[in-house]
């Protein structure tokens, strides 16, 4: 039997339709939304960030707020996502962009000599309501382990404090907290560790981590407030 031209049209069509039903699956599957969607919520009027800086600048605002310590890793691209050992297995859907950067003490430290250290993750999503649903995830994630290093958390976090504060539980080890949270649109992550030679008692851990603890809220207060203004802005 010979297949017309119309004929061939159909089976092109439905190969491409198959394709298409495919690929939405796979992109749905990942990251727990339809594609239409994430193109609909990054253009006006839905977006929520066209008009803010860029996550890269936002991230280096940590420099700004947090003079004593210097730069380790400058500001490189982050790709948002729940992977092993995290609890949840996740990629984050609505991220306009994404950027980390890592400070620590001033001299010259091997990294993991580095008395006191800190890393930022900046997301940029494009409406709030994605930064909330990330913000929430992340904060189950937290309620379980650290999503990168697998360490079992405690949270700490009070009630006249705006964001969520986690300990590396004691007392098996120490000196690492970490505030999770956003505003509007940025979701962000905020570690801090601090650490000092000889230190293998359980009451070096707890005063590690006291310190780590008072230091994350403090920087995690002084960015968002700079954070604030940029969104003001925007």
């Amino acid at each position: 039997m010979q297949i017309r031209g119309i004929h061939a049209l159909v089976l092109v069509a439905l190969l491409f339709g198959a394709l298409a039903y495919r690929a939405t699956e796979y992109y749905t599957t990942r990251y727990q939304t339809l594609p239409v969607m994430d193109w609909l919520e990054s253009r006006p009027p839905l977006a929520e960030s066209g008009r803010l800086p860029a996550a890269a600048e936002l991230a280096h605002g940590l420099v700004r707020t947090t003079p004593l310590l210097v730069i380790r890793d400058d500001v490189r691209p982050l790709l948002p996502v729940f992977g092993p050992p995290a609890f949840v297995q996740r990629t984050v859907g609505g991220v306009r962009d994404a950027a980390t950067i890592q400070l620590g003490t001033p001299g010259s430290f091997a990294r993991d000599e580095d008395p006191i250290r800190a890393r930022l993750d900046v997301i940029v999503f494009n409406r709030a309501v994605r930064a909330a649903a990330w913000s929430d995830l992340m904060a189950r994630e937290l309620d379980v382990r650290d999503p990168r290093t697998g360490a079992p958390q405690v949270r700490v976090g009070g009630r006249d404090y705006p964001d969520d504060v986690w300990l590396i539980a004691p007392p098996v080890a120490g000196g690492v907290a970490s505030v999770s949270g956003h505003r509007g649109p940025v979701g962000f992550f905020l570690q801090m560790t601090y650490q000092r030679p000889g230190a293998t008692r359980a009451e070096d851990f707890i005063d590690l981590s006291a310190r780590a603890e008072a230091a994350a809220r403090r920087a995690a207060s002084d960015w968002t407030a700079w954070l604030e203004g940029q969104l003001a802005a925007g």
